[in-house]
């Protein structure tokens, strides 16, 4: 249960709560990044174990302080991988390398959590029985629950860094492709229009959507809903479909997004 939370921690302040004011300050080395960043992490922690009962309340903070510390620790390794990156000339090689940072990054906070966790046994309190007998409910949350919230998160929130990353690879000898692409989003534009679509970046936000409507059929079972999905979007873009190039743009990142969905869906659920 307590790895759970602090999974779902994880997630909410690398992803959502960070801000790129703080992702800046870390890029430059900056301790008040890190600080910033840490405070995140333990306020997220904290309040995640108020759905649980607390027999020794001061040993639960120091095993959050020490995943906070480690999480900090990790940051500024890659940080460090981050900066020497951008200082060679190849930008494939880059893309590679920023994969592969992101990654390994990812991968090292969540068997951090999990081996440090998995030492820890927590029990639900009368604050969660409450709040579901409040929306008429007789039974707490479960195990189960959570995890499949965790899941729902970490794949939307982490597609959104990582899906980028993957296209910068695959156009790392096109520097400006994504000038292109947004010369072709932005045709047939006035400027008003212009200025709301560089305003509001709907794109990441439909990618997010996207993965979290499709965790919810795989759980459900619902595979051919999923379809859908694809066709609502593919109807929202389709006179722009007309373009080769941004066709094989979507296409890429649809099924980079549905891949990624279905592999972390199941790797989670083996894992934890």
């Amino acid at each position: 249960m307590f790895t759970i939370l602090m999974l779902i921690s994880h997630t909410i302040s690398d992803f959502v709560i960070q801000t790129n004011e703080v992702v800046k300050l870390k890029s430059q080395m900056k301790l008040k990044g890190y600080l910033y960043h840490g405070v995140g992490i333990f306020i997220t922690s904290t309040i995640m174990i108020i759905f649980t009962k607390l027999k020794n309340v001061s040993e639960l903070i120091s095993i959050i302080l020490g995943i906070v510390v480690i999480h900090i620790v990790i940051d500024f390794l890659k940080e460090l991988g981050q900066n020497h990156i951008l200082n060679q000339s190849n930008s494939e090689i880059n893309a590679k390398k920023e994969i592969v940072l992101f990654l390994s990054d990812q991968l090292i906070h969540i068997i951090t959590i999990l081996l440090i966790g998995n030492k820890v046994t927590l029990e639900y309190n009368m604050l969660n029985e409450m709040f579901l007998n409040a929306i008429n409910s007789d039974n707490p949350f479960t195990k189960s629950d959570f995890k499949i919230i965790f899941i729902i998160l970490y794949i939307a929130l982490s597609g959104a860094y990582l899906i980028p990353l993957i296209f910068n690879l695959i156009y790392a000898k096109v520097g400006n492709y994504n000038n292109i692409l947004d010369k072709k989003l932005k045709e047939n534009l006035n400027e008003i229009e212009k200025k709301f679509v560089d305003e509001v970046k709907t794109g990441k936000w439909i990618g997010i959507l996207e993965r979290i409507l499709m965790t919810v059929f795989i759980y459900k079972h619902q595979f051919t809903a999923i379809s859908y999905i694809i066709a609502i979007k593919s109807l929202a873009r389709f006179k722009m479909l007309d373009s080769k190039i941004f066709s094989e743009y979507y296409l890429l990142g649809t099924l980079f997004s549905i891949v990624y969905t279905f592999f972390i869906y199941y790797t989670f659920n083996k894992i934890i």
